[in-house]
């Protein structure tokens, strides 16, 4: 059995005259680097990070906490400085890292998911509080990061746990002791993560063995209200093996891959990426995750690791309880003849969006999409309203500004059932040597005629004149 499991605190720094054991080290992040933090804690009137160490402290008393200081007195601070603390923390072999903050914007996950997956791939294991605002929050969101969420929360999203990536809902409320004096820890997320981490804590001093998907099941398992299980959102990828080849396309994976041989290279990769089953004959799997991309639903294949397939986003779909009242937000289908390259029209046109502050909800009817880290929608057969729900959920609770529905060009009639009043509509089609998009906004009709290969210049314009349509009440 091990002893002393490391448990690192990131946040506003640690009172360690409240602690029991005091801590191990105390580090801030200053320009960049980890440094010995000389700040004095104990004047501090915001003590959530000494919170924090106080309730991990009552339930995992001989753990050894480190304090990392990111934020400042006032419980504020960036995105930038996750990367030196987590570095700081897989150099000094710190494993268990509680993270009892975390940012709603959508520019900031791109870049945490990344830093994440990174670190979470060398065997880190992160516990993140969700918002209180009851909104989509990164890193806790990230399926390999073991989100945490409070109970008796005021806000009515509990059957929705789910879309948010919550693996757990434990109780925030805990008496600690300042200076002999008893008192509670206020109803907050934050106050809910330190209590898991401290779970996890003494579940590694027995097993120090047990990996990320274990840990989100056990987690799970403490939850005061039933969580459905085993359904991810394939966002895990740090670097991945492709077996088999998919549509050919000019846009970038999220995540990086490898290409050699996978008996050299399996040491080095956290996933594998298949087409079909026989991509996967030769291929022993082992403790690495699995993406399935055919057709087929696979059961019996052994898979240690997290695995996502089409059918476990039909479950997600299927298990949503959100119920809107319709969409809020401009919606905007792209109807794609089969030849165009539709990812790269929907990452850049995405990435357009974002640098104009437009959180765009992006959706593909090809499971390939999320390895662009695009949403994957199957076909809407049978109760559309099943599938509007869920569309609205995300856009809910992801705060998105706007939905790009991309369809193939030869379902059009089929798949505007769903949302036949969408704002805008552009097709896209060859004639020859040229690609037409045709935008149809209300009684309106505009023409762009793209030469060759549609670059990132025509996508601005495109960008342009959507942005320009839909802003156009708004502007007068």
């Amino acid at each position: 059995m091990d002893k002393g499991v490391k448990v690192a605190i990131i946040d506003n720094g640690i009172n360690e005259l409240l602690l029991a054991k005091g801590l191990e080290k105390s580090v801030a992040v200053e320009k960049g680097i980890c440094v010995a933090d000389t700040k004095n804690i104990d004047q501090q009137q915001f003590q959530h990070g000494t919170n924090c160490a106080m309730i991990i402290e009552k339930y995992c008393p001989d753990c050894d906490l480190i304090s990392i200081r990111i934020l400042d007195e006032n419980g504020k601070g960036g995105i930038a400085s996750f990367q030196p603390a987590l570095d700081w923390c897989y150099k000094n072999h710190i494993r268990l890292i509680n993270l009892s903050l975390g940012t709603v914007d959508f520019r900031d996950c791109e870049k945490l998911r990344c830093l994440i997956n990174e670190y979470v791939a060398k065997g880190m294991i992160v516990i993140a509080a969700t918002a209180n605002s009851g909104f989509v929050s990164y890193p806790a969101s990230f399926m390999n990061v073991i989100g945490v969420a409070a109970t008796d929360s005021p806000l009515d999203y509990c059957k929705d746990y789910m879309q948010m990536g919550i693996d757990t809902v434990v109780p925030s409320v805990h008496a600690i002791n300042i200076y002999d004096i008893e008192m509670n820890t206020s109803l907050s997320n934050s106050y809910a993560a330190p209590y898991i981490s401290a779970l996890i804590a003494n579940k590694l001093k027995v097993d120090s063995t047990l990996d990320i998907k274990k840990l989100k099941l056990y987690a799970s398992e403490q939850s005061h209200l039933q969580m459905v299980k085993g359904i991810y959102e394939p966002d895990w990828v740090y670097r991945a093996y492709v077996s088999g080849r998919g549509a050919e396309s000019r846009a970038k994976y999220y995540f990086k891959s490898v290409a050699e041989k996978f008996e050299k290279i399996q040491e080095d990769i956290d996933t594998v990426i298949a087409f079909s089953m026989s991509d996967l004959v030769n291929l022993k799997i082992g403790n690495k995750h699995l993406i399935y991309l055919g057709k087929e639903n696979i059961h019996n294949i052994n898979v240690q690791g997290f695995f996502w397939s089409r059918e476990t986003r039909q479950q997600q779909i299927l298990n949503n309880h959100y119920h809107g009242n319709g969409l809020e937000v401009p919606i905007a289908i792209l109807e794609i003849e089969a030849t165009i390259d539709s990812f790269y029209i929907l990452t850049e046109l995405r990435k357009s969006f974002a640098n104009g502050g437009y959180n765009a909800y992006t959706i593909g009817m090809e499971p390939e999409c999320v390895l662009y880290g695009l949403e994957y929608m199957p076909e809407p057969a049978g109760d559309h309203k099943v599938w509007k729900n869920f569309i609205e959920s995300q856009v809910f609770y992801k705060q998105s500004d706007l939905v790009i529905w991309c369809v193939p060009l030869e379902d059009r009639e089929k798949l505007l059932k769903v949302y036949p009043d969408c704002d805008v509509e552009i097709s896209f089609c060859r004639k020859g040597e040229i690609i037409l998009a045709k935008f149809s906004f209300e009684e309106e009709k505009i023409e762009k005629k793209i030469s060759g290969q549609i670059d990132r210049k025509d996508i601005a314009e495109i960008y342009h004149i959507i942005e320009t349509k839909l802003t156009e009440d708004e502007d007068g």
